[in-house]
């Protein structure tokens, strides 16, 4: 019957889903058990028009970050698609890139601060989704008073002009953007591209791998450096580390 191969292929269908929900379910029941860092990305929105300085910085939490490696100084993170940081890291790619063959010579772009037990609020604040972004230029209104860049301390980055690191958390790495995973493809090992202009705007998430090109330091007030402590989000909610006694 013609009917007969659409009503097997459906059924299929609906059972690698229900696999793959419950497997995802298992991944996350077993993540929760360990303790990740938690950590803002912060990077330039594309301006208006081409060839135009950035005017606005644009802030997420990351659900998954980690350095990958050393030599070269790698982190990966991932992002949902689309979204407004995965546009502002391709553009920043591109802009650091620009008359530069040389791809060893990328310039920093974006930053990634590493937050401290003292900071869950910000950490709720760029997770939510539509979280305004902060006016580079101090004379401009911000459309949140409560902004963390407003009302956390903060100083301006010494490696990428315009950005901010904030002063309670245990620091920051300024990165430029090298490659991007599509993690929606069909085949990760068959149509998986490097970063291009023409990046995947489907729903779904890529992974992002950026160079560290600096670490910045934060600036804590005399004697909290040697007691600040990490972030961490554990068990579905917010903790951090003690010493050992």
């Amino acid at each position: 019957m013609p009917g007969a191969p659409r009503r097997t292929f459906s059924v299929e269908c609906a059972r690698r889903q229900a696999e793959t929900v419950t497997l995802a379910e298992s991944i996350k029941q077993l993540m929760r058990g360990s303790a990740q860092p938690v950590a803002i990305v912060s990077a330039f929105l594309p301006p208006d028009k081409a060839h135009e300085k950035p005017r606005f910085i644009h802030s997420a939490t990351l659900s998954s970050f980690t350095t990958v490696s050393l030599s070269p100084p790698i982190v990966a993170f991932s992002i949902r698609l689309p979204s407004r940081m995965a546009d502002a890291l391709r553009t920043g790619a591109e802009i650091s890139s620009e008359g530069n063959s040389d791809t060893h010579k990328r310039k920093p772009h974006f930053l990634i601060h590493i937050l401290s037990s003292t900071q869950s609020p910000l950490s709720n604040y760029f997770a939510r989704p539509g979280a305004p972004a902060y006016p580079i230029e101090a004379s401009a209104a911000c459309d949140d008073e409560e902004h963390p860049f407003a009302s956390h301390p903060s100083a301006p980055s010494t490696t990428v002009d315009g950005q901010l690191v904030l002063r309670e958390s245990l620091g920051a790495l300024a990165c430029s953007l090298v490659y991007q995973l599509d993690l929606s493809s069909a085949d990760l090992h068959g149509t998986t591209r490097f970063i291009d202009k023409d990046g995947s705007q489907e729903a779904g998430s890529a992974l992002f791998l950026g160079e560290i090109h600096a670490v910045e330091q934060a600036v804590h007030e005399q004697n909290e450096k040697d007691t600040r402590r990490p972030l961490v989000y554990w068990n579905q909610q917010y903790c951090s580390l003690l010493e050992n006694s």
